[in-house]
C-alpha cells in the first residue's frame, strides 16, 4: 500500500472511540507464574509478519504476533475493532478518501524508543515489498505520509470499509531498516542491532523451541494500562486432542481450547480442570438454496423457499442437534450474535408446517397421495447435502428430513466427503440445499456469498438491490453506518431466502482452575490468547 499527503479542511470527521483495553476485575491481587497453553495450531516456518513463506496456511504465528507486535486495531470480544496503538483516526466523506491516524503519545517500543509515524510508514513499505499481492495495504492505499511524529495521513484510492486492517502488526522501523527481512525473524523477535527482544505487546517472544513450543515473556516496560500480569506465557504447538487430555491430567497444561467436543465428559472429570463452554463464535451453519440450474426447479419460486424456512424447526434444531451442548439459534446471514450490530432479521421464521404447505399450494404445488407435494409436474424431493463426518450436520440433516415431511417435503440425505462437497458438488451446484458454516471477521465479507456473481456464492442467488448494498458496505468507512445499510440487506435476504441461518458453531476450553481472568471472545478460536496480559494464577508455578 501506498501513503501520501492530503489536507482537507473542513471534511474531516472523527471516526474512532478510544478504547482501554479490559483489566484485572479480581478482587484478590494478581499474581505471576507461567501459564501453558496448548492446541492444535500448526507451527509456522518464520515469524515475520506479511511473508507469506512464513506461514503459508493457518498456523500460530498470527495469534502469537498479536502479543508481541500491536496494531492499529484490534477485534474485541464482540467482534468489532477497536483502538490500539492509535487514540482515533479521522477519514473523510467526500474525494480523496484520507485517513488521519493519531498514535497513542504514550505507546513505545520495549527498547523506549516511542511509536512515530516512520514505524506506520516503514510497515507500508514492507508490505508493499514482502506482502502478499492481493494484500489491501497494496490494492486499496494510494500514499501514506508522516505529518508528524505521532500523525500519520493515508490516502486510499477509493472507500474501503475493512480500512482498520491495513497494517496489521506495526513494526520497528528503527531496529529493522536496512534489514532483509526474508532472514531476520526466522526464529525469534529481537533487533538485528541489539540482539535484544523487541516488541510493542504486553510479551516479548523469549525463545522458540521448534516442534515443541514458544514461550513469551512479560514486557516490562508495556506502554498499556498494565503489564502483563504473568512472567511468562508458554504456546505449546501441534498437540494432538487425545495428548491435550493427557497434558491436563498430568499438570502440563493451564488452558486448552477447541478440542473435539467427544472429549468433554473427560476433560470434566480431569482434576483440578474447569471446563467452559460457549455458544457463540464467529461463524454459523446455514442451509444455502440452489437457486440456479442443478438445483430443483421449484427453488427458484421464492414462496417455495420461504415454505421451507417455515418447514424447519430451527429453534428445534439449535438445541437438538448437540447432544452436549444447545446451539445457539442464529436469525442473520450477515452479522453473528453476539455483535453489536447484529438483528433478528430472520426471526419470523419461526416453525409452521401449515403455512409452509399453504405457500406451496400459493406456488402452485399439489399435494401427492403420500402427502409430498408435487410442483409443476415434479416430485418435491430435495437432496440435502452436507460431510457426514460431521456428527451435529449430518444430525441436522435428520432433524430438518423429519420436520419438513410434516410440510409436505421429502428430504434426500446426500453425504459426501470433504474433497468431494467442497471440490465437486458446491461449485458444480449439483445439489437442491447444502448444509455447511462460514464465519466473518469484524469487516464485511458477505458480497462473496450472495452478491450476484460473487466468488462463494454457490446458490447462484442475484438481486440487485442487495448485490449494490453489499458493495456498498465495503466502502462504507463509518462502522455503524455500515452496519445499516448490511442490515438492510439481509432484511431484503430473509424475504427472498437464498439460504436459511441455522445456529452459532460452538468454542470450548479447558481451564486449570487456578487461572484467573480468563474472558470468551467470539474471536476465542481465531485468537485463543486475545486477553492473556490479564491471566494470572493464584498459585503461581
Amino acid at each position: 500500500m501506498k501513503r501520501s499527503s492530503l489536507a482537507l479542511a473542513g471534511l474531516l470527521i472523527a471516526a474512532v472511540v478510544a478504547v482501554a483495553p479490559a483489566a484485572s476485575t479480581s478482587t484478590q491481587t494478581p499474581r505471576g507464574g507461567t501459564v501453558v497453553y496448548g492446541g492444535t495450531a500448526s507451527e509456522p516456518a518464520c515469524l515475520t509478519p506479511f511473508l507469506d513463506a512464513c506461514a503459508p496456511g493457518p498456523t500460530a504465528r498470527e495469534f502469537v504476533l498479536t502479543k508481541v507486535l500491536e496494531a492499529p486495531f484490534d477485534v474485541g470480544p464482540d467482534l468489532t475493532w477497536r483502538p490500539r496503538l492509535v487514540s482515533r483516526v479521522e477519514f473523510t466523506r467526500t474525494p480523496p478518501f484520507t485517513l488521519t491516524y493519531h498514535i497513542r503519545p504514550e505507546a513505545r517500543w520495549s527498547d523506549g524508543t516511542p511509536i512515530t509515524a516512520r514505524d506506520f510508514a516503514f510497515t507500508h513499505l514492507v508490505i508493499r515489498k514482502y506482502g502478499s499481492p492481493d494484500h489491501p495495504n497494496r490494492t486499496q492505499v494510494r500514499s501514506v505520509r508522516a505529518l508528524d511524529p505521532k500523525t500519520v495521513r493515508v490516502v486510499l484510492r477509493a472507500r474501503f470499509g475493512a480500512w482498520r486492517g491495513l497494517f496489521g502488526n506495526i513494526l520497528p522501523s528503527h531496529a529493522l531498516q536496512g534489514e532483509d527481512l526474508t532472514n531476520v525473524w526466522t526464529d525469534r523477535i529481537h533487533s538485528p542491532k541489539t540482539g535484544q527482544p523487541i516488541g510493542s505487546g504486553p510479551f516479548l517472544l523469549e525463545r522458540w523451541e521448534r516442534g515443541k513450543q514458544i514461550t513469551l515473556v512479560r514486557n516490562p516496560r508495556y506502554w498499556g494500562p498494565h503489564p502483563a500480569y504473568l512472567d511468562r506465557l508458554v504456546v505449546r504447538l501441534q498437540v494432538p486432542a487425545t495428548a491435550l487430555l493427557d497434558a491436563f491430567r498430568n499438570r502440563q497444561l493451564d488452558v486448552a481450547a477447541s478440542w473435539p467436543i467427544a472429549l468433554l465428559g473427560d476433560f470434566r472429570q480431569a482434576p483440578g480442570v474447569t471446563v467452559r463452554l460457549s455458544q457463540g463464535s464467529p461463524g454459523w451453519d446455514s442451509f444455502w438454496i440452489r437457486v440456479l440450474p442443478g438445483g430443483h426447479t421449484a427453488l427458484r419460486n421464492k414462496l417455495v423457499r420461504r415454505a421451507l424456512a417455515f418447514g424447519i424447526d430451527r429453534a428445534a434444531i439449535a438445541r437438538e442437534a448437540n447432544e452436549l451442548l444447545p446451539l445457539l439459534h442464529q436469525d442473520s446471514e450477515v452479522l453473528v450474535k453476539g455483535s453489536r450490530y447484529y438483528r433478528p432479521n430472520w426471526s419470523t421464521y419461526r416453525y409452521q408446517p401449515s403455512e409452509s404447505r399453504r405457500l406451496l399450494e400459493q406456488a402452485g404445488c399439489r399435494r401427492g397421495s403420500d402427502a409430498i407435494y408435487v410442483c409443476a409436474g415434479e416430485r418435491l424431493r430435495l437432496r440435502f447435502a452436507t460431510i457426514p463426518t460431521n456428527v451435529i450436520r449430518a444430525r441436522v440433516v435428520e432433524l430438518a428430513r423429519t420436520q419438513l415431511r410434516q410440510a409436505g417435503v421429502e428430504v434426500v440425505p446426500t453425504f459426501a466427503s470433504r474433497a468431494v462437497f467442497f471440490g465437486q458438488i458446491l461449485p458444480s451446484g449439483d445439489f437442491d440445499v447444502a448444509l455447511f458454516g462460514r464465519g466473518l471477521g469484524p469487516d464485511p465479507g458477505v458480497k462473496t456469498f450472495f452478491g450476484c456473481g460473487g466468488p462463494d456464492n454457490y446458490t447462484g442467488y442475484c438481486q440487485r438491490l442487495v448485490t449494490a448494498d453489499l458493495d456498498q458496505a465495503e466502502r462504507i468507512l463509518d462502522a455503524d453506518q455500515q452496519a445499516r445499510v448490511l442490515n438492510r440487506a439481509d432484511v431484503q435476504m430473509a424475504k427472498d431466502v437464498p439460504s436459511i441461518p441455522l445456529y452459532q458453531l460452538p468454542q470450548n476450553v479447558a481451564l486449570r482452575s487456578t487461572l484467573r481472568n480468563f474472558r470468551w471472545s467470539l474471536n476465542a478460536n481465531i485468537s485463543p490468547l486475545w486477553n492473556a496480559e490479564n491471566w494470572w494464577l493464584a498459585e503461581p508455578r
